[in-house]
């Protein structure tokens, strides 16, 4: 049995305690962790009355917390990452791995120092049904050499309008690390465009258009539309010399009726990828139980940091940008 902590009780935290409590056989969640206390301890009673916490420090601290997910807002993943890397906890934390590519770096030196793999990243992706079949189908080698990467992500307007460089660094990151999932092959330049959200706020992002080559001269293009007003997608296409593919963009089934063919749109990403998640943590516990890390590694989060400063670089200068040649650790 794991015993684990959740950083975090909002849309995600929440649903990673409750996967974990009610989905996950040999989890089970005994704290929870965040400022907003009485959102907390309503998630803490839905997961059979663990602890609560207000701070950091004491939930990655209490001797009963095996391992910790950290689903608390962006600037706060560093911090919390580093501290369970101090304290020797394992820990699957949402992404970004970091909001900064100094504090992304420092993670991964402080994992590579202790000589044990701690962190996995939440590119939930990889336990998407349709993605997995994709890579499967890649993998095969049935639609030979690929050439191009097409990923389509759309969602619907938040309350504020969101910048370019939040559009890339919070929601193309997943894109970036499914782009190298698939096929399997670094990033070497990025081109970044977009269309503003409010037209005279010129750092507003209401379309992202990413360009990108990659080292085997394979081509991509991701496609970010963050106010669709119909829903949430996520649709990705390859082109191989011998054929293409693509993952059916909605979790629901197509429909023919009266006349009619259609396909309802999920409304959110919780619904679209609610079995990646469940499979996520669960495969996440059976890795701890096995003590064989599996998963997305601290070397995907950083180097997806590191691909999105180049994009977000592409949009300040209205240059392509050559991505760093980086070495992974052994």
């Amino acid at each position: 049995m794991i015993q684990v902590g959740v950083i975090g009780t909002g849309g995600m935290g929440g649903r990673h305690a409750r996967n974990l409590a009610h989905k996950t056989p040999n989890a089970k969640v005994v704290a929870v962790m965040d400022v907003d206390v009485p959102r907390a301890e309503e998630i803490a009673g839905d997961c059979g009355g663990a602890k609560v916490f207000a701070d950091l420090d004491s939930i990655v601290a209490d001797p009963d917390v095996q391992a910790l997910v950290i689903a608390s807002p962006d600037p706060f993943h560093a911090e919390a990452v580093m501290a369970c890397l101090k304290a020797g906890k394992p820990v699957l934390c949402e992404k970004p791995l970091a909001v900064t590519i100094a504090e992304a770096k420092e993670i991964l030196d402080t994992e590579v120092a202790s000589g044990r793999r701690l962190v996995q990243l939440g590119f939930m992706r990889e336990y998407d049904v349709p993605h997995q079949a994709l890579k499967a189908l890649l993998d095969s080698g049935d639609l030979g050499q690929p050439v191009l990467f097409r990923g389509v992500h759309v969602g619907e307007r938040f309350a504020e309008p969101r910048t370019i460089e939040d559009v890339i660094i919070n929601s193309v990151a997943h894109d970036i690390h499914s782009a190298r999932w698939l096929l399997q092959q670094e990033f070497t330049q990025v081109y970044t465009q977009w269309v503003r959200d409010v037209v005279d706020r010129p750092e507003t992002c209401r379309l992202f258009l990413g360009q990108m080559a990659f080292k085997d001269g394979t081509l991509g293009v991701i496609e970010m539309n963050t106010a669709t007003g119909y829903g949430y997608q996520v649709d990705v296409e390859i082109t191989g010399v011998a054929g293409s593919a693509r993952t059916s963009p909605a979790s629901a089934p197509v429909v023919k009726q009266r006349r009619k063919q259609f396909q309802p749109i999920d409304p959110d990403w919780l619904v679209r990828f609610d079995e990646a998640y469940k499979r996520e943590v669960q495969d996440w516990v059976l890795s701890l139980l096995a003590g064989q890390p599996t998963g997305p590694t601290v070397w995907d989060g950083y180097v997806a940091m590191v691909v999105a400063d180049a994009f977000v670089r592409s949009a300040k200068t209205g240059h392509p940008q050559v991505v760093p040649d980086l070495e992974r650790p052994a």
